[in-house]
């Protein structure tokens, strides 16, 4: 059943994941259309965040209504041959046709998904979240695709209280689980489909690069990449880029690439030659997982978008140019591999799997906008191993330094208790 406008009018919206909404705290459209430059300079941060969950939840809702429509439009192409989807889409919505594909590859996958279908038509799940799955079975056979059918349920859940992008990662994991148990060689599949194609755009002049690598290449592509835009960046590069700051890591990795293809200079980069005597990524296990295979709660990151098969990580384990981050069972990093202390870049990372916030107690400012802190202070002889670092935001790094804050943590946990000046 498709939800009204009268009843997305009477539905709560204050909180986005949370099931069925009943509370007393319903939106009507005439308070959100109250939203007008006069109304919103009035609002403070808590005001601000409670408009944007209704917009989205009146967002998730007009998706669903799309997608029910698209669906019939799908139902009358198969009567009529005439009837052309994604042609009706795009005149009758001025969307790119880009953008119409995509919408009815929504309606493709919720026919195959009967459950996330019902939470989507619910308004539980957003039309990202869809996206999500649509691009995870994209490249399954038909017994994986079975497999991963028979987790939706949990899939369905994990959806309904994750963003996006981490409901991405998880739809990642449990498609490489169901082609892992189907038997299919996966590594080899995507081998065989790495492309790379160039042409010149006809209106700007500029040559312009598009491909698709394989997981293991693209990492050790990406890797490289992101060491040589550091370096650029250390030496000054890319300060004359045009367009807004946003652009700016685009037009050094542009050069990145071009460095690293054309002029393997030690002087600007570091040669291709010499990279591999350098670690280039890092892939965070968990022990189980490195030992036994995929299993309900593995943990496998390599700090991208990039997934990577159980058996190509434990091959790359021995390669100086991927470092292996092995995590016990409690979340604690075990090992680091033999180029840990030259690489800062991996203890981040490391940093980032063992916390996920601020590591002061109660502190949620995610752990992608903290500095690493030596517990015992550097200037003071302390080391910089993953045993003396923790994981500080900008404020609480304040209150250590400048507020007499001392941190202590414990070993095996690695939880950490404040003591302030005075208590």
């Amino acid at each position: 059943m498709v939800p009204s406008v009268r009843t997305l009018a009477s539905r709560d919206t204050s909180s986005p994941h949370r099931g069925p909404r009943t509370a007393p705290d319903a939106i009507r459209i005439d308070r959100l259309l109250a939203l007008d430059a006069d109304t919103v300079p009035t609002l403070g941060l808590d005001g601000v965040r409670r408009a944007l969950e209704r917009v989205a939840s009146l967002q998730r809702h007009i998706d669903a209504i799309r997608i029910t429509l698209n669906s019939r439009l799908r139902e009358l192409s198969a009567v009529s041959p005439a009837v052309m989807p994604e042609q009706v889409i795009v005149k009758a919505t001025s969307v790119s046709r880009p953008e119409a594909r995509r919408e009815m590859q929504r309606v493709d996958t919720l026919d195959q998904f009967p459950r996330l279908r019902e939470a989507v038509i619910a308004g539980d799940v957003s039309a990202h979240h869809l996206d999500a799955v649509s691009r995870a079975i994209r490249h399954l056979d038909a017994d994986a695709k079975t497999l991963l059918v028979g987790d939706e349920a949990r899939l369905v859940g994990i959806a309904r209280c994750s963003t996006p992008d981490s409901f991405a990662r998880a739809v990642q994991q449990a498609a490489l689980r169901a082609e892992h148990e189907t038997g299919v060689d996966t590594t080899q599949r995507q081998r065989n489909r790495t492309w790379l194609r160039h042409w010149v755009d006809n209106d700007s002049g500029m040559v312009r690069l598009h491909g698709e690598f394989d997981p293991e290449s693209g990492l050790r592509l990406v890797g490289r990449l992101q060491r040589t835009v550091q370096t650029l960046f250390a030496a000054g590069e890319g300060h004359n880029a045009s367009g807004s700051p946003s652009d700016k890591p685009a037009h050094l990795t542009a050069l990145a690439l071009v460095a690293l293809v054309c002029e393997p200079d030690d002087t600007k980069v570091v040669a291709i030659s010499g990279a591999a005597t350098r670690a280039d990524v890092s892939v965070i296990v968990d022990l189980d997982t490195l030992r036994s295979g995929i299993h309900a709660r593995s943990i496998i990151s390599t700090g991208t978008d990039i997934n990577l098969p159980v058996d190509t990580i434990r091959r790359l384990a021995c390669d100086a140019r991927i470092i292996p981050v092995v995590m016990s069972s409690t979340g604690v990093a075990l090992d680091m591999g033999r180029a840990t202390r030259l690489a800062t870049t991996h203890q981040r990372r490391a940093l980032e799997a063992m916390h996920h916030t601020c590591a002061v107690p109660h502190c949620a400012v995610p752990v992608s906008l903290c500095e690493p802190h030596h517990i015992d202070y550097w200037i003071n002889g302390g080391p910089t191993d993953l045993a003396n670092l923790v994981p500080l935001c900008s404020e609480h790094h304040r209150c250590v330094h400048e507020g007499g804050w001392r941190l202590h943590m414990a070993e095996e946990s690695r939880t950490v208790t404040v003591s302030v000046p005075g208590g």
